[in-house]
């Protein structure tokens, strides 16, 4: 129970949400803390990253485009750090040389945006088993 205290100390699954725009951020941190699950978010890759080393997570959600660590450098940042860790991207620019390269990241999803909330939770929770 030594550094898993912290992933399991409520009993719900943990999901890391990381984008640049503070709207984002808030919607997806009160729409999926609505549906039970325990979220945290990030700025930017960097700090999603700092995160990851002092925090489990179950899941990760990403932008593709951000400011200084792009998605995915972000997506193969934090699978270094737990390989098994699912991360969806979700970007509204998502070109198929982006979408190829964070697929090759080990990203399991990438979502166009806008996304609909309800797509969205469809995919966490198949991502979560």
């Amino acid at each position: 129970m030594n550094g898993d205290l912290n992933e399991r100390s409520t009993g719900r699954q943990r999901v890391l949400v990381i984008d640049d725009e503070p709207a984002i951020r808030e919607t997806l941190d009160t729409f999926l803390s609505w549906e039970g699950y325990e979220v945290a978010t990030a700025e930017s890759g960097e700090a999603a990253v700092k995160q990851a080393k002092e925090e489990q997570f179950d899941l990760a959600i990403t932008d593709l485009r951000m400011p200084g660590m792009a998605g995915d450098e972000t997506v193969a940042a934090l699978k270094r750090l737990h390989p098994n860790l699912p991360v969806i991207v979700v970007t509204g620019y998502a070109s198929d040389e982006a979408a190829m390269r964070c697929s090759k990241e080990g990203a399991i999803r990438i979502v166009r945006k806008p996304v609909q909330l309800e797509d969205l939770l469809s995919l966490v929770k198949a991502a979560l088993g």
